[in-house]
Protein backbone atom coordinates (compact mmCIF):
# COMPACT_ATOMS: atom_id res chain seq x y z
CA UNK A 1 0.00 0.00 0.00
CA UNK A 2 1.70 3.08 -1.03
CA UNK A 3 1.73 6.36 1.23
CA UNK A 4 -0.17 9.55 0.09
CA UNK A 5 1.74 12.21 -1.28
CA UNK A 6 0.94 15.68 -1.79
CA UNK A 7 2.77 17.23 -4.79
CA UNK A 8 2.91 20.52 -5.98
CA UNK A 9 4.92 22.00 -8.54
CA UNK A 10 6.14 21.30 -12.33
CA UNK A 11 6.91 17.36 -13.16
CA UNK A 12 9.94 18.90 -15.06
CA UNK A 13 11.59 20.58 -12.01
CA UNK A 14 14.12 19.14 -9.91
CA UNK A 15 12.37 17.04 -7.00
CA UNK A 16 12.30 17.34 -3.30
CA UNK A 17 10.86 15.40 -0.80
CA UNK A 18 10.10 16.00 2.25
CA UNK A 19 9.01 13.82 5.77
CA UNK A 20 7.39 15.42 9.13
CA UNK A 21 8.20 14.61 11.88
CA UNK A 22 6.44 12.57 14.94
CA UNK A 23 2.46 12.96 14.80
CA UNK A 24 2.38 15.32 11.43
CA UNK A 25 1.51 15.01 8.14
CA UNK A 26 2.14 16.99 4.50
CA UNK A 27 0.54 20.14 6.55
CA UNK A 28 4.00 20.45 7.98
CA UNK A 29 5.74 21.65 5.04
CA UNK A 30 2.25 23.33 3.84
CA UNK A 31 4.39 26.60 3.10
CA UNK A 32 7.21 24.71 1.48
CA UNK A 33 4.35 22.94 -0.87
CA UNK A 34 3.58 26.77 -1.88
CA UNK A 35 6.77 28.83 -1.94
CA UNK A 36 9.21 26.04 -3.18
CA UNK A 37 7.08 24.50 -6.16
CA UNK A 38 8.01 27.78 -8.16
CA UNK A 39 11.20 25.93 -8.74
CA UNK A 40 10.79 22.33 -7.50
CA UNK A 41 8.56 19.32 -7.78
CA UNK A 42 8.13 18.93 -4.06
CA UNK A 43 7.01 16.14 -2.94
CA UNK A 44 5.11 16.03 0.41
CA UNK A 45 4.57 12.37 2.67
CA UNK A 46 2.37 11.00 4.74
CA UNK A 47 4.37 8.16 6.88
CA UNK A 48 1.90 4.78 7.19
CA UNK A 49 -0.53 5.91 9.88
CA UNK A 50 -0.24 9.88 9.70
CA UNK A 51 -2.74 11.71 7.59
CA UNK A 52 -4.08 10.44 4.72
CA UNK A 53 -2.02 7.15 4.34
CA UNK A 54 -3.40 3.73 5.78
CA UNK A 55 -2.22 2.54 8.92
CA UNK A 56 -0.74 -1.05 8.06
CA UNK A 57 0.06 -1.81 11.73
CA UNK A 58 3.59 -2.90 11.11
CA UNK A 59 5.56 -4.28 13.60
CA UNK A 60 8.67 -2.43 13.10
CA UNK A 61 8.00 1.42 12.55
CA UNK A 62 11.37 1.96 11.23
CA UNK A 63 11.36 -0.04 8.56
CA UNK A 64 7.74 0.67 7.47
CA UNK A 65 8.55 4.33 7.34
CA UNK A 66 11.58 3.69 5.51
CA UNK A 67 9.99 1.57 2.90
CA UNK A 68 7.33 4.82 2.44
CA UNK A 69 10.23 7.02 1.63
CA UNK A 70 11.14 4.40 -0.90
CA UNK A 71 8.31 3.86 -2.72
CA UNK A 72 8.81 7.36 -3.38
CA UNK A 73 12.46 7.96 -3.82
CA UNK A 74 12.71 5.01 -5.73
CA UNK A 75 10.57 6.81 -8.86
CA UNK A 76 12.38 10.11 -8.83
CA UNK A 77 15.42 11.07 -10.69
CA UNK A 78 17.94 11.54 -7.46
CA UNK A 79 15.48 13.97 -5.53
CA UNK A 80 17.27 16.09 -2.48
CA UNK A 81 15.36 14.10 0.55
CA UNK A 82 14.55 16.82 3.18
CA UNK A 83 13.19 15.87 6.78
CA UNK A 84 12.03 17.44 9.83
CA UNK A 85 13.06 15.87 13.34
CA UNK A 86 11.88 12.34 12.83
CA UNK A 87 11.95 13.03 9.51
CA UNK A 88 15.31 14.39 9.80
CA UNK A 89 16.20 10.60 11.78
CA UNK A 90 15.06 8.58 9.05
CA UNK A 91 16.59 10.72 6.07
CA UNK A 92 19.67 10.08 7.94
CA UNK A 93 19.09 6.98 8.11
CA UNK A 94 18.24 6.79 3.99
CA UNK A 95 20.82 8.52 3.29
CA UNK A 96 23.08 5.98 5.04
CA UNK A 97 21.32 3.20 2.82
CA UNK A 98 21.00 4.25 -0.42
CA UNK A 99 23.45 7.45 -0.95
CA UNK A 100 23.47 6.93 -4.80
CA UNK A 101 19.31 7.53 -4.96
CA UNK A 102 19.68 10.98 -3.29
CA UNK A 103 21.16 14.50 -4.84
CA UNK A 104 21.68 15.60 -1.28
CA UNK A 105 19.56 15.67 2.16
CA UNK A 106 18.49 18.31 4.14
CA UNK A 107 17.52 17.70 7.98
CA UNK A 108 15.65 20.41 9.93
CA UNK A 109 15.71 20.40 13.72
CA UNK A 110 16.73 17.06 13.83
CA UNK A 111 19.92 15.65 15.78
CA UNK A 112 22.02 12.37 14.98
CA UNK A 113 20.34 10.90 18.76
CA UNK A 114 16.57 11.59 19.41
CA UNK A 115 16.15 10.79 22.83
CA UNK A 116 12.59 11.59 24.06
CA UNK A 117 11.75 12.56 27.65
CA UNK A 118 10.20 10.33 30.09
CA UNK A 119 6.77 12.85 30.74
CA UNK A 120 6.03 12.76 26.77
CA UNK A 121 5.21 9.36 27.17
CA UNK A 122 3.42 9.75 29.82
CA UNK A 123 1.45 12.30 28.90
CA UNK A 124 0.27 10.43 25.73
CA UNK A 125 -1.04 7.55 27.73
CA UNK A 126 -2.55 9.79 30.48
CA UNK A 127 -3.56 13.25 29.77
CA UNK A 128 -3.06 13.97 26.05
CA UNK A 129 -5.25 17.56 26.14
CA UNK A 130 -1.42 18.13 28.30
CA UNK A 131 0.73 16.91 25.71
CA UNK A 132 -1.03 18.91 22.85
CA UNK A 133 -0.74 22.47 25.64
CA UNK A 134 2.88 21.03 25.41
CA UNK A 135 3.20 21.13 21.77
CA UNK A 136 2.55 24.71 21.69
CA UNK A 137 5.03 25.39 24.90
CA UNK A 138 7.60 23.89 23.34
CA UNK A 139 7.76 23.11 19.46
CA UNK A 140 8.02 26.99 18.67
CA UNK A 141 9.80 30.41 19.73
CA UNK A 142 8.14 33.05 21.98
CA UNK A 143 7.46 35.24 19.39
CA UNK A 144 5.69 33.12 16.77
CA UNK A 145 1.70 34.28 15.90
CA UNK A 146 -0.51 32.77 18.42
CA UNK A 147 -3.01 31.62 14.92
CA UNK A 148 0.40 29.26 14.08
CA UNK A 149 0.30 27.81 17.82
CA UNK A 150 -3.50 26.64 17.87
CA UNK A 151 -3.60 25.82 13.84
CA UNK A 152 -0.40 23.21 15.01
CA UNK A 153 -2.86 22.10 17.68
CA UNK A 154 -5.19 20.96 15.89
CA UNK A 155 -3.37 19.30 13.35
CA UNK A 156 -1.43 17.37 16.31
CA UNK A 157 -5.02 16.37 17.37
CA UNK A 158 -5.43 14.45 13.93
CA UNK A 159 -3.24 11.92 14.68
CA UNK A 160 -3.94 8.94 16.49
CA UNK A 161 -2.29 8.68 19.85
CA UNK A 162 -0.75 5.32 19.69
CA UNK A 163 0.60 6.86 16.07
CA UNK A 164 2.45 8.98 17.93
CA UNK A 165 3.28 7.44 20.84
CA UNK A 166 5.27 4.46 18.66
CA UNK A 167 6.46 8.01 16.67
CA UNK A 168 8.51 8.51 19.86
CA UNK A 169 9.55 5.35 19.94
CA UNK A 170 11.14 5.31 17.05
CA UNK A 171 12.74 8.38 17.98
CA UNK A 172 13.90 7.45 21.14
CA UNK A 173 15.44 4.66 20.04
CA UNK A 174 17.69 5.88 17.32
CA UNK A 175 20.80 6.94 17.18
CA UNK A 176 23.81 7.20 14.61
CA UNK A 177 26.23 9.28 16.49
CA UNK A 178 28.94 6.59 15.20
CA UNK A 179 27.58 6.69 11.99
CA UNK A 180 26.70 9.97 10.74
CA UNK A 181 29.95 10.59 9.61
CA UNK A 182 29.76 8.19 6.91
CA UNK A 183 26.63 9.87 5.36
CA UNK A 184 28.46 10.83 1.52
CA UNK A 185 25.53 13.40 0.66
CA UNK A 186 25.80 16.79 0.11
CA UNK A 187 24.16 18.06 3.72
CA UNK A 188 22.19 20.84 4.62
CA UNK A 189 21.05 21.57 8.28
CA UNK A 190 18.66 23.95 9.38
CA UNK A 191 17.70 24.76 13.28
CA UNK A 192 15.53 27.05 15.16
CA UNK A 193 17.89 29.67 17.00
CA UNK A 194 15.37 28.44 20.42
CA UNK A 195 14.71 24.97 19.15
CA UNK A 196 13.86 23.30 23.00
CA UNK A 197 13.28 20.42 21.40
CA UNK A 198 16.87 19.44 19.39
CA UNK A 199 18.98 22.51 20.14
CA UNK A 200 21.34 23.83 18.38
CA UNK A 201 23.77 21.96 19.88
CA UNK A 202 22.97 18.72 18.10
CA UNK A 203 22.53 20.35 14.57
CA UNK A 204 26.21 21.87 15.38
CA UNK A 205 27.21 18.13 16.04
CA UNK A 206 25.51 16.74 12.82
CA UNK A 207 27.70 19.50 11.16
CA UNK A 208 30.66 18.79 12.46
CA UNK A 209 30.53 15.02 11.44
CA UNK A 210 29.02 15.12 8.12
CA UNK A 211 31.74 15.65 5.21
CA UNK A 212 30.57 18.59 2.76
CA UNK A 213 27.76 19.77 5.45
CA UNK A 214 26.60 23.42 6.19
CA UNK A 215 24.69 24.86 8.96
CA UNK A 216 21.87 27.64 8.88
CA UNK A 217 20.76 28.83 12.21
CA UNK A 218 17.36 30.85 12.27
CA UNK A 219 16.54 34.04 14.51
CA UNK A 220 13.07 34.12 15.96
CA UNK A 221 12.68 30.84 14.67
CA UNK A 222 11.99 27.18 17.89
CA UNK A 223 11.41 23.70 16.67
CA UNK A 224 8.74 24.74 13.87
CA UNK A 225 11.66 26.51 11.82
CA UNK A 226 9.64 25.54 8.35
CA UNK A 227 6.69 27.50 9.35
CA UNK A 228 7.65 30.03 11.75
CA UNK A 229 10.63 31.17 9.42
CA UNK A 230 9.51 29.67 6.40
CA UNK A 231 10.28 32.67 3.85
CA UNK A 232 14.45 32.76 5.41
CA UNK A 233 14.09 28.21 5.11
CA UNK A 234 12.53 27.95 1.89
CA UNK A 235 15.23 31.00 0.46
CA UNK A 236 17.74 28.91 1.80
CA UNK A 237 16.64 25.58 0.98
CA UNK A 238 16.69 26.83 -2.76
CA UNK A 239 19.65 28.42 -3.11
CA UNK A 240 21.21 25.49 -1.36
CA UNK A 241 19.68 23.13 -4.00
CA UNK A 242 20.68 25.30 -6.73
CA UNK A 243 24.10 24.98 -5.91
CA UNK A 244 24.16 21.39 -5.44
CA UNK A 245 26.48 20.38 -8.94
CA UNK A 246 24.79 19.02 -12.22
CA UNK A 247 25.33 15.20 -12.84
Amino acid sequence: MQPHVETAGSRDAPPIVFVHGAGGSAATWFMQLRGLSREFRVHAIELNGHGRTVDRKDRDTRRSYLEDIHSVVSTLDRPVLAGHSMGGALTQLYALLHPDQLKGIALIGTGARLRVAPIIFDMLSDDFDSYVKAVGSYMFDHSTDPRLIEATKVEVRKCPIDVITRDFQLCNEFDVMAEVAFIRNRTLIIVGESDQMTPVKYSEYLRQQIPNSELHVVPHAGHSVMLEQYKTVNGIISQWVASLPRD
